[in-house]
């Protein structure tokens, strides 16, 4: 935090004698710009750029490699002294050119944007449309490009809109995802619902995972793998699943196993209790009405041993604990 307020103090005057980026008629957006550590790899810095321009706000924070800051050197990033820098970030949609201060690998300062025409004239003769500023700027903050559109294109996807387009970059849709989305089977036509199904987790390896556990698990439907995802269906919980006996349930299984809290632990706890034979929909009966491990436990500790599943749902259904089983019990007894 020290090093941040000595950063944001020194930049006035530090930028004050630093000769200004020329402007064009299409620089509008006021953007600042941070760069931080990257704490997971060493040759790149975390970049982030933002900007706020009446009701619009937007910002782009992510690992970047050094090399993609054109002018920045190693020494200006690691400088113990700190002072001024300016440089460059090009991509094919447009070019931020920035200027600040950077000290002990921090640093802060503004960007004047320009965007690609050539690019945008691109977009216009596919008949996606013209990007206004702001999404020129998010369409070079994601690093969309003329290989992203054609990908799109030899898969034969839907004409993406602009805000389509800038969804895709921003939630990692790219040329390696399509394409491996590609190789698993899933060519999906709509880019919306590519974006949905990268946002949820759904990633080529995930695809091939599930396969590996059981070929069942093979053309499940783009939507029903975003539903499993959202409700928290991993391959280890499914390999976990399959490794106790439940080899080739279906999604729908899948999926009310997961919404019930039918987990692996419940499993193995009602398979410890010797119930080894239930099928995957008498477990969800049985835990949405509570009956559990410790039930099952408790009820043979008061003299009910050996019931059947059936029996001890209907018990709970019934809403018969262990006291009232011992109370029974005692006056049969009697």
């Amino acid at each position: 935090m020290r090093i941040s307020r000595l950063i944001a103090a020194a930049a006035t005057a530090i930028l004050a004698q630093i000769p200004a980026v020329p402007a064009s008629a299409a620089d509008q957006l006021p953007l600042d710009w941070t760069i931080s550590p990257s704490r997971s790899v060493p040759d790149k810095v975390h970049l982030e750029v933002k900007y706020e321009h009446g009701r619009n706000r937007s910002s782009h924070s992510s690992p970047i490699r050094m090399a993609e800051l054109q002018g920045l050197t190693a020494a200006q990033l690691a400088s113990a002294e700190g002072g001024p820098v300016r440089f460059s970030l090009a991509r094919e949609a447009g070019t931020l050119d920035c200027q600040g201060v950077m000290r002990q690998r921090r640093g802060t300062g503004d960007c004047r944007f320009s965007g690609n025409a050539a690019f945008a004239d691109s977009l216009a003769r596919r008949g996606i449309g013209r990007p206004s500023l702001r999404q020129h700027f998010n369409l070079t903050m994601t690093d969309v490009g003329t290989p992203l559109l054609a990908e799109l294109d030899r898969q034969g996807y839907r004409k993406p809109t602009l805000e389509q387009l800038i969804g895709l970059g921003i939630h990692g849709a790219n040329v390696d995802y399509l394409r491996g989305l590609n190789a698993a089977g899933y060519r999906l036509g709509d880019p919306g619902k590519l974006t949905a199904m990268r946002i949820h987790g759904v990633t080529p390896d995930y695809i091939r995972e599930l396969i590996a556990i059981s070929p069942s698990y093979r053309g499940i439907s783009a939507d029903d793998l975003v539903a499993m995802r959202i409700h928290g269906i991993s391959s280890e919980k499914v390999r976990g699943l399959a490794q106790l006996g439940y080899t080739n349930l279906s999604h729908g299984q899948l999926m009310q196993m997961a919404i019930h809290g039918v987990t692996t632990d419940y499993v193995r706890g009602m398979q410890e209790a010797g119930y080894r034979r239930l099928s995957a929909d008498e477990l969800v009966q049985m835990r949405i009405h509570g009956v559990t491990p410790k039930f099952v436990r408790e009820m043979a500790d008061a003299g009910y041993r050996n019931l059947s599943g059936q029996q001890l749902l209907q018990l709970r259904i019934h809403g018969v604990n262990a006291d009232m089983a011992r109370r029974a019990n005692a006056a049969i007894r009697n």
